[in-house]
């Protein structure tokens, strides 16, 4: 079984463009008699998410390097790993793991703890890191994936020393601080931090609908408690109906920062800050300073909906004394918008 959640953080998603959301994924393995002793170790998930429709933004976020969170980095509580990291973490969540030793019957559950992180890139896609750690019986997974351009998500399942198989793994990214008490035989608190950047996930609504699907792929396992061949395969899919708002893109307000005071022949630079208030992408925004002795231009590019961003403007004055300089900014779509300030030229 698989599900998915994702909302947007703040008011509708959009048609046109991306704006932060909420993203949960729930995946779950049973077998058919809850009492069974022997059951075949998930070994792979392979997700698929909205295509297109959802992307991850690490931006400048630190990346957690591999010397501190990697394969053959694990076995340790969760606390240690997070402060191995702290900066890096993205989200959290649960998982359990279904013991199998010599094969007694009945299943013992155990609960385990997770923790997301930044892992930067991997051929340019956003990576993320995934650390689950079982204080039942001290030993911890990690797994990580990339985010496709087809929107897959592809992890791999290692197996816990002496359970048979993760049967589940439930993360949220961003989340809420969680605390959980008498975890694991020491009944020890847990605390799991919820992310540090809460915009790492980006989603938008292009076509009213979002397809997704799960595949799980199992193995048997030899004497020596190895997945092996012949694998088998188990999949979900579904399709969820989304609200996309199309809205205009329309320029807000422009902030200007820079001197008040310049000198005649030498550069001056102004920090201009512009923003699209509206509901799409502003295209072909540009600056375009003027005034008595002076005049400047800066392209911005486009602009998503509802970001801002700042361009630093270099201007020459010409000639001495008071100048009343004017800043536009004009969209190909979003229309204009101008901001004036006064500059002493000596």
């Amino acid at each position: 079984d698989a599900d998915f959640n994702l909302e947007a953080q703040s008011g509708k998603f959009l048609k046109g463009s991306f704006k932060a959301a909420n993203w949960s994924v729930d995946n779950s393995v049973r077998t058919a008699d809850p009492n069974e002793p022997v059951i075949l170790p998930s070994k792979v998930i392979d997700l698929s998410m909205p295509a297109g429709d959802m992307t991850f933004n690490p931006g400048d976020m630190p990346v957690c390097p591999a010397d501190q969170i990697g394969p053959g980095k694990t076995s340790v509580p969760v606390p240690t790993m997070v402060a191995r990291c702290p900066d890096s973490v993205l989200g959290n969540g649960t998982a359990k793991f279904v013991l199998n030793r010599n094969n007694l019957s009945p299943q013992a559950i155990l609960d385990g703890v997770l923790v997301v992180f930044n892992g930067g890139l991997r051929d340019g896609r956003p990576l993320m890191k995934v650390y689950a750690y079982s204080y039942d019986t001290n030993v911890g997974i990690y797994t990580e994936s990339a985010l496709q351009t087809d929107g897959g998500l592809h992890f791999e399942v290692p197996q816990l020393t002496s359970d048979s198989s993760v049967t589940e793994l439930n993360l949220a990214i961003p989340s809420k601080d969680i605390t959980l008490s008498n975890w694991g035989p020491g009944s020890e608190t847990v605390t799991l931090p919820g992310g540090v950047k809460k915009d790492y996930v980006q989603a938008k609504c292009s076509t009213g609908s979002w397809a997704w699907s799960a595949d799980f792929t199992f193995g048997t396992r030899d004497s020596d408690d190895t997945p092996t061949s012949p694998d088998t395969f188990a999949g979900d899919s579904g399709v969820k109906t989304c609200t996309g708002v199309g809205g205009k893109a329309k320029l807000g307000k422009v902030k200007i920062k820079g001197p008040k005071k310049a000198k005649r022949g030498k550069t001056a630079t102004y920090k201009v800050t512009v923003k699209n208030a509206g509901g799409a992408t502003a295209k072909g925004v540009k600056v375009q300073m003027s005034g008595k002795g002076v005049k400047a231009r800066k392209s911005i590019g486009n602009l998503p909906a509802g970001k801002s961003k700042t361009v630093k403007v270099k201007a020459k004055f010409k000639k001495a004394g008071k100048v009343k300089a004017t800043f536009k900014v004009t969209s190909k779509n979003a229309g204009k918008k101008t901001a004036k300030t006064t500059v002493k030229v000596k």
